[in-house]
């Protein structure tokens, strides 16, 4: 490792060490009825259990579970759109013989985002019987994917996201660079020509096979992503039918026309660069329109084309992303290209004219770049961020952040070449000297650069799979303490501003049996807010098994849960736990 490089290491490392902390989960669509409701009590077994949101939800591979209290699944039929409800409405049937007793239901649907939303309820059936053994949080953890296809699933964003930038950039140095270079000084650099054109050839042509290949693989990750299952799992013909029907499927399915449609730009690479080639001709404009896709299509597929505002998000995310890979790969394109460009240029003086012009010309575009992906990327943080806290405490804030200050080192660098390198190289071309030693510190700032640039995508390709803090959806909270002898389970759900379901549960630490206890309060509390305990009402469900069907958190924040665990007449017990309310 060249030791300008070895010194971003740690820093880099360091990045992607906060960027797979742990942070708040959040999604976009929002559950606003269900039925049964959440706590309900039934006298008879319900014929289905539906769910119903704030939007249209993919449901056709989306997992709708019923649990008994030994865990076993008892829902029947595949998922199903409930009559009236539309695209918002999911729902399962359950079997005519259903026995009494207390049964958790869960979902998991894909939002309009392409990310997935999970949840659940508990009801009851007659007197009820027992209490399930394990949490709502619990039942939909055993339906995640896995963190292995999410890894996958990142590496599969991030080889896309390089391919586009690399195609992009390229196509930004035939158009921009060379074409206008080639033009001025057609004596120079037209025996350059066919040697520059094989290795654009070559450089297309990777980055449309391995964007090809990605975003064909995308569609089977997006479907066990959204079903909670493996990469093969989901590898049906099916799956993939049903991944295509979505939003998400339609835009890789119009990605991987655009990335067959550049195979002929690839093709003619060394033509385009001949001496004759000096205008915008129906394969260059072609390929421009193709390209401009792939610039859109990562709005399409994600937050961009779906959060409000979409007029002003969406427009920024196209030329966040259009700067971004024409930057990326025009930097890629210098390092790969321009060496063949020069290569066997017989004087010095044509070596640094050649070189400085490119530098020169690419270093405005750059500026520009710069510029538009400042403005861009300050909308979207505004927008989607909404908050300083949010860039430590949720996974896509953190990766925001970490993107700024990589983006700061990038302007850093480039800044450095604008002022220190590039007038070096001008003072030698103007004296007719090679590049020399301007020139070596040049070529290693730009693979710096590109090494950059490169973790920039790799922390964009996980930023796309988190949901922004600004759509404020929440989940079940649930955890576990110590109380005296015993272990004290609980679940507040939706943990949103409103009414909540909160499920207590009391085993035996030994024997994992329920307790049964004399008494059980429970209060909640805001303290930031200056709001007292509040207490809630508390329902005995089952042997140790205790329901608030309605406890009221009408504030956004960190509420404190105490409750009061009475053992004996003498004997009262404590507990404290954290409940974050979106």
């Amino acid at each position: 490792m060249r030791p300008a490089l070895r010194h971003f290491v740690p820093l880099i490392a360091a990045f992607l060490v906060l960027l797979v902390l742990p942070g708040a989960a959040s999604a976009h669509a929002v559950l606003e009825s269900s039925s049964p409701t959440r706590g309900q009590v039934l006298e008879s077994a319900p014929a289905e259990v539906t769910f119903a949101f704030n939007e249209p939800v993919e449901a056709s591979f989306g997992a709708l579970r019923v649990f008994d209290t030994e865990g076993d699944q008892v829902q029947s039929g595949d998922v199903f759109r409930p009559e009236g409800s539309g695209d918002e409405g999911v729902g399962v049937d359950l079997p005519a013989d259903l026995p009494d007793g207390t049964y958790t239901a869960t979902y998991r649907v894909v939002s309009a985002d392409s990310h997935p939303v999970t949840g659940g309820l508990v009801f009851t059936v007659g007197k009820g019987s027992g209490v399930s053994g394990k949490t709502i949080s619990e039942l939909i953890a055993e339906s995640d994917s896995g963190p292995v296809t999410g890894i996958a699933f990142w590496f599969d964003r991030w080889i896309g996201f390089l391919a586009i930038a690399l195609a992009v950039g390229s196509l930004a140095f035939l158009v921009f660079l060379w074409m206008p270079m080639a033009a001025n000084r057609e004596e120079t650099l037209g025996p350059r020509a066919e040697d520059t054109g094989r290795r654009l050839r070559l450089i297309l042509g990777i980055s449309v096979a391995a964007g090809f290949l990605a975003t064909l693989f995308a569609i089977p990750f997006q479907g066990a992503i959204a079903a909670g299952t493996d990469f093969w799992s989901a590898l049906k013909p099916d799956v993939f039918r049903e991944v295509v029907d979505t939003r998400f499927g339609m835009v890789m399915a119009l990605r991987l026309l655009s990335w067959a449609c550049l195979v002929p730009l690839a093709l003619l690479a060394t033509g385009l660069t001949a001496p004759g080639a000096r205008r915008l001709g129906p394969s260059i404009l072609f390929s421009i329109v193709t390209a401009g896709f792939l610039v859109v299509s990562p709005g399409l597929a994600g937050h961009a084309s779906t959060q409000d505002p979409v007029w002003l998000l969406f427009p920024s995310d196209v030329l966040h992303v259009a700067a971004m890979a024409i930057w990326a790969g025009g930097l890629a394109a210098l390092i790969f290209l321009l060496p063949v460009a020069t290569r066997g240029l017989g004087r010095d003086e044509d070596r640094g004219a050649v070189l400085t012009e490119f530098l020169l010309r690419f270093s405005t575009i750059a500026l520009a770049c710069v510029v538009v992906i400042a403005a861009t990327g300050t909308i979207q943080s505004i927008i989607e961020v909404n908050s300083f806290s949010a860039f430590i405490d949720t996974a896509f804030g953190r990766a925001v952040l970490i993107k700024i200050v990589l983006f700061l080192m990038l302007v850093g660098l480039g800044w450095k070449n604008r002022q220190r390198i590039i007038p070096a190289l001008v003072e030698r071309r103007d004296r007719k000297e090679s590049p020399g030693e301007p020139g070596v510190r040049l070529r290693n700032n730009l693979r710096i650069e590109v090494a950059l640039v490169t973790v920039v995508l790799a922390v964009t390709a996980a930023l796309v799979s988190y949901p922004p803090p600004s759509t404020g959806s929440a989940g079940p909270v649930s955890g576990s303490l110590n109380v005296g002898p015993d272990l004290l389970e609980y679940t507040v759900d939706p943990a949103r501003v409103g009414s909540n379901e909160v499920h207590i549960y009391l085993f035996d630490n030994k024997t994992g049996e329920p307790v049964e206890v004399k008494s059980l309060e429970l209060s909640f509390a805001l303290p930031d807010e200056d709001i007292a305990p509040i207490e809630a009402d508390l329902r005995k469900s089952g042997p140790g098994h205790y329901v608030a069907p309605s406890a009221e958190l009408a504030v956004k924040g960190d509420w404190k849960a105490e409750a009061a665990v009475r053992l004996s007449k003498f004997n009262e017990q404590l507990a404290d736990f954290e409940v974050p309310v979106k």
